[in-house]
């Protein structure tokens, strides 16, 4: 076999390949979908329903904690300066309320950071993603048109032989 060439005599090979080559692209292309729909809904799930849910969390979380320092200024005005029990365990209860506050405030700041970087990061895969479906796009048609040439002039290489130089 010489370099560039193959032996190939029978066009079912040719037409085998050229399936193939239509089930890649379509399984490509599906993919490429996927990819765009699963960047887009984590994105929308980011800048959408995570920060709304945070920003609701968040007010709970400061009204728990207003309602912890009521209970517990009550609670030591009630002990007369005297530290109590009701006054020890208010003060247990205002502390997990400011930790749990903390808490949602790091994670809508977190959700916040996020949607922003996977904006970024998003525009760099989107790109690439992009670039392999412009090379679909453009050399798919071509190849399944050489494909076809190639049966077609294989089949007509078969039917008439090979031709005479004379």
């Amino acid at each position: 076999m010489s370099h560039g060439s193959a032996r190939i005599d029978s066009p079912d090979t040719i037409r085998n390949f050229r399936v193939q080559f239509v089930e890649f692209e379509t399984s490509a292309r599906n993919a490429l979908m996927a990819v765009n729909a699963s960047v887009r809904r984590v994105s929308e799930w980011l800048k959408g329903e995570q920060q709304l849910y945070w920003k609701k969390e968040l007010r709970n979380r400061e009204n728990a904690v207003n309602l912890a320092q009521s209970d517990y200024n009550r609670a030591k005005l009630t002990a007369a300066g005297k530290t109590s029990n009701a006054e020890v365990d208010a003060k247990k209860v205002l502390d997990k309320a400011k930790r749990r506050k903390d808490e949602a405030e790091g994670k809508l700041e977190a959700t916040k950071r996020w949607a922003v970087r996977i904006g970024t990061e998003m525009e760099k895969l989107v790109g690439a993603v992009r670039s392999f479906e412009v090379l679909l796009d453009e050399t798919s048609p071509r190849a399944l048109s050489r494909l076809d040439i190639m049966v077609e002039k294989l089949e007509e290489y078969l039917r008439t032989g090979p031709q005479e130089n004379g």
